[in-house]
């Protein structure tokens, strides 16, 4: 058999499922686009925002690419963004990151022009401007996973410095934006910095 016939296989026992338990389950979901959250998360397989937060379907506007990077430059990144906040009108972001992170690793090891290392090169820059911490952890996976961290936090950074974000809370427009990590081991998430609620609070951060 085929992957794609397995993929369809496996489609079509899946909706069949739900339709069992719940036969007017997608004409619901289909009727009803108000998600909860924005999820800026690694492309990892591993991390599934939905399984990791149990939230259903249709609850989660998921962005994913290597290293849950949030670029200032990519407009893939800024559409994501300002559909979510402007039309959406979602009050809470989630900056996801991973320990083990293949891409936080590229951007330490690696040291060609390949896509890859082009498109973690922001990483790399803040493993320079945080070399003095990060000199002081000699175990390799630790100072990957210490990255890793640093990454998430600097990533709800520029969510915060976006005029996106500058301009809903200038508005009064609720908007939340968390920073946290996942344990593939042990399945847990846990905060890497407080979240950032107002212009002030992040001007607070930032000082």
């Amino acid at each position: 058999m085929s992957v794609i016939r397995k993929l369809l296989d496996y489609n079509r026992q899946w909706a069949e499922r739900l339709k069992s338990e719940d036969p007017a389950f997608f004409a619901q979901l289909a009727e009803n686009n108000a998600p909860e959250l924005l999820w800026i998360g690694c492309s990892d397989g591993r991390v599934s925002p939905d399984r990791l937060i149990g939230r259903p379907l249709g609850k989660i506007f998921v962005h994913r690419n290597i290293a849950n990077i949030f670029a200032m430059h990519d407009l893939n990144c800024l559409a994501v963004l300002q559909f979510a906040v402007e039309v959406l009108k979602i009050p809470d972001i989630v900056v996801c990151g991973h320990y083990g992170c293949a891409g936080i690793r590229q951007a330490i090891e690696g040291h060609s022009v390949e896509p890859v290392d082009l498109w973690v090169e922001p990483v790399r820059h803040l493993a320079r401007r945080q070399r003095d911490e990060l000199a002081n952890i000699t175990d390799p996976v630790e100072k990957t996973n210490r990255l890793a961290e640093l990454n998430v936090a600097h990533q709800v950074r520029n969510i915060c410095r976006s005029a996106i974000a500058q301009q809903a809370w200038e508005i009064g427009q609720p908007l939340a934006v968390h920073g946290l990590i996942y344990h593939v081991e042990d399945g847990l998430l846990h905060e890497v910095m407080p979240s950032v609620t107002s212009a002030e609070t992040f001007r607070a951060l930032t000082e």
